[in-house]
């Protein structure tokens, strides 16, 4: 089994023993449909980062760091280069995914909440629809018990990545090894890098006299075009730059461009243990029949405005990679022309396992847009912040404000991709702020609130 990359042909050349197996079985009794439509459906394997930058990807042309794994997903699947958080915060995210429901239904407005308890998730969803349902890793779900989900596979802890990111992967191989249920199954993992480069942030107040390790100033990242840009903003999102400002103060920018080194190490940590996962599946009996997500529950500031953690509507933090892998796929491309959403996960893992989908799900399947098929596509995904906090994100576009705050914001996302000009104050742009803010007002409308 080579530890090089998935190997293509063998996962094609399996995909199309089962079309070919399953094509055979059409002239059989009607009677046996149910039976054959229940066997032939894939496994899943649902993957996620914590605190993932969404260029944080070598496959997405990012020089400073070298993730194979990832990539090796990216040459034979779909990746979404327009991929955003519901809610760019561990806990909301989550919820989000494992709902289907955004933030101000689930009850998950920020960390220090809790889910819905009526609100199924996808373990319950799944397991009620005939999946054995796996869980391996961070949880980070106030109010929901994994246990009553998932039989998991690891206690439900949020730990060091460095230390707990190789036992979810142990824990996937033995599953992928030793599983012999007859339900397919659904495993997800919560892996925790590059996480960790919240304690680097704690533990690294001023920057070494020497550089460590052999490193040298070409060894390091270029700081980011919007590094030192500065503009007027919601107050609430002032507040949160005026404590990472005083998390950073004194820091140089030999001190930023270090951390983001060893982010990238981090992101490097995750991408082996991820690789692990796939040399399994790889060599498993599920490989021609099982689907992979990777995405990320947010991102991070990695210096962009001389921001790191997450929490505000920027790209650096709302915007996540979503990779896609499905058994077979001929159209492997990158997929640059349609904005997807955290919200999507549920519709699309759904969508492949032939169940009908969670209830009263915001977003829609990627599966079409996987397949290549010809599909009405939406015009925009919403994301929440900080409570109070809305995104509306075009292909064009994206508006940002927050509730009673008088600054709003709209960025020119093909033209203007680091977000350092806001044009909303701009007579020419007024028909566009209009037109987003009743897209909002619109979305917002047909939302169940929690109490």
């Amino acid at each position: 089994m080579s530890k090089s990359g998935l190997t293509r042909r063998d996962f094609i050349k399996g995909a199309a023993v089962s079309t070919a197996a399953y094509a055979l079985t059409q002239n059989q009794p009607s009677t046996s449909a149910a039976a054959r439509a229940k066997s032939n459906r894939p496994n899943l394997i649902f993957m996620h980062t914590d605190q993932q930058h969404f260029q944080a990807i070598s496959g997405q042309g990012c020089k400073d760091l070298h993730t194979p794994n990832m990539d090796r997903l990216m040459k034979h699947g779909v990746t979404f280069a327009d991929s955003y958080s519901a809610n760019p915060v561990c806990c909301p995210e989550r919820a989000c995914w494992y709902t289907g429901r955004c933030s101000s239904e689930n009850g998950m407005l920020s960390n220090n909440h809790t889910l819905n308890t009526e609100m199924p998730d996808l373990g319950q969803w799944f397991g009620a629809n005939s999946y054995e349902c796996f869980y391996s890793g961070k949880w980070h779900v106030p109010g929901r018990d994994p246990n009553t989900s998932f039989n998991c596979l690891t206690a439900n802890t949020s730990g060091q990545g460095q230390h707990q990111d190789s036992i979810v992967a142990q824990t996937a191989q033995s599953l992928l090894q030793s599983y012999s249920g007859e339900k397919p199954f659904f495993l997800s993992l919560g892996f925790l890098q590059p996480h960790d480069c919240c304690y680097w942030a704690f533990t690294h107040k001023t920057v070494p006299d020497q550089l460590p390790f052999p490193l040298t100033d070409r060894d390091l990242p270029k700081l980011p075009m919007n590094y030192a840009h500065t503009q007027r903003q919601p107050k609430v999102v002032d507040a949160h730059f005026k404590g990472v400002s005083n998390m950073t103060k004194g820091w140089t920018d030999m001190h930023w461009r270090l951390y983001m080194h060893d982010y990238y190490r981090m992101v490097e940590e995750v991408d082996a243990e991820i690789g692990r996962v796939l040399d399994a599946l790889e060599g498993s009996r599920f490989a021609s029949n099982t689907v992979v997500v990777l995405t990320a529950d947010h991102g991070d500031g990695l210096a962009r405005r001389k921001l790191l953690q997450k929490w505000w509507l920027y790209d650096e933090a709302v915007r996540v990679p979503m990779v896609i892998y499905a058994p077979g796929a001929t159209d492997v491309r990158i997929d640059r022309s349609h904005v997807v959403s955290g919200l999507d996960v549920a519709p699309t893992l759904c969508d492949y396992a032939g169940i009908p989908c969670i209830p009263k799900a915001r977003g829609r399947s990627l599966k079409p847009l996987v397949e290549g098929r010809p599909t009405e596509w939406r015009e925009f995904v919403v994301s929440d912040a900080n409570i109070t906090g809305r995104m509306v994100r075009t292909p064009e576009y994206k508006f940002i404000a927050y509730k009673n705050d008088p600054v709003v914001q709209l960025f020119d996302m093909r033209h203007d991709p680091w977000e350092m000009t806001n044009l909303a104050d701009e007579a020419k742009h007024a028909d566009t702020v209009a037109s987003l803010q009743r897209a909002l007002k619109d979305w917002e409308s047909h939302l169940e609130v929690a109490g």
